[in-house]
């Protein structure tokens, strides 16, 4: 059986509300990408130490950490070298939590994924070899704004790096806003399905002639999250798959939405957040009868 966990800042900034919050809802574990209004990979000591302490305190785990690593600009250099930074102060911080999973991403999608995948296979030689030496796994995620997107492309790219260090964070909700073609459950999840260490859980929905899919609540959109769930018990998956919300009562804006976190973010989580988590608790019930 998998173990839940959420993404903090799908709930609030306030690491209170989201202990609560989780202790409510029986989740095992927690997934940082920014509390106190501050990215996971710039928190400073004391803060590391807080934060470990309040989780520990509460019987939970940390799952995971979840920097931007790479989703920055492939054809700029300068953006490359300063997210390794970005990945060794994020392994560092994860070190300190008690976790060795770091979720990574494949570069924004600036151009057909063909057109740059030598170059993204050939840029993630040096973060393997950090991950190596940290004994840290990245678990790269498929993201819809970034080049490697769905499950296939994901299979395909890990296939193709050959890293042990890295692995599949699998998002179908990702996989079905970036194809129309390959369905993120049954397809998208058993292209990559041995390689899962990791799994996020969104839901959407895309109207006939609408140029993107929506964010939806957990369990009534249109990814199949049931269907995905049900799958993940009956294959053995025992990790973490942590609820990461992204949809809201209002609509978030873009470019909020493509690098997630801090206060904006987290504004109206809470009450959206609690929505989905009794939308999974219902779903568990049912796949349990």
């Amino acid at each position: 059986m998998y173990r839940r966990g959420v993404i903090t800042d799908e709930i609030s900034q306030d690491l209170d509300v989201v202990l609560e919050t989780a202790k409510r809802f029986s989740l095992e574990g927690l997934e940082i990408r920014s509390v106190w209004n501050t990215r996971v990979d710039q928190l400073d000591d004391a803060a590391v130490r807080r934060l470990r302490e309040a989780v520990d305190a509460a019987g939970l785990v940390i799952c995971g950490v979840a920097p931007p690593f790479f989703k920055c600009d492939i054809d700029r250099p300068e953006e490359r070298q300063e997210h390794l930074e970005i990945l060794r102060r994020s392994i560092d911080v994860g070190h300190r939590l008690g976790t060795n999973l770091i979720r990574t991403f494949t570069f924004w999608l600036t151009q057909p994924v063909a057109n740059v995948w030598d170059r993204i296979v050939e840029y993630y030689q040096e973060p393997a070899e950090i991950a190596r030496a940290s004994n840290v796994v990245l678990a790269v995620e498929n993201e819809h704004s970034c080049e490697v997107g769905t499950g296939g492309e994901l299979a395909h790219f890990l296939k193709a790096l050959d890293r042990p260090e890295v692995k599949a964070l699998w998002d179908p909700g990702n996989a079905f806003h970036a194809s129309e073609t390959e369905p993120a459950y049954p397809d998208g999840y058993l292209a990559v399905r041995d390689r899962i260490v990791h799994v996020h859980l969104k839901d959407a929905v895309r109207e006939p002639g609408a140029a993107k899919a929506q964010h939806a609540p957990i369990g009534e959109g249109q990814v199949g999250i049931a269907a995905q769930l049900g799958a993940l018990i009956r294959d053995g998956y025992n990790g973490f798959v942590s609820l990461e919300t992204h949809w809201r009562p209002e609509a978030i804006d873009e470019k909020t939405m493509r690098l997630p976190g801090g206060q904006l973010f987290s504004e109206k989580a809470a009450g959206a957040t609690i929505y989905c988590l009794k939308n999974w608790d219902r779903l568990l019930a049912d796949q349990r009868e």
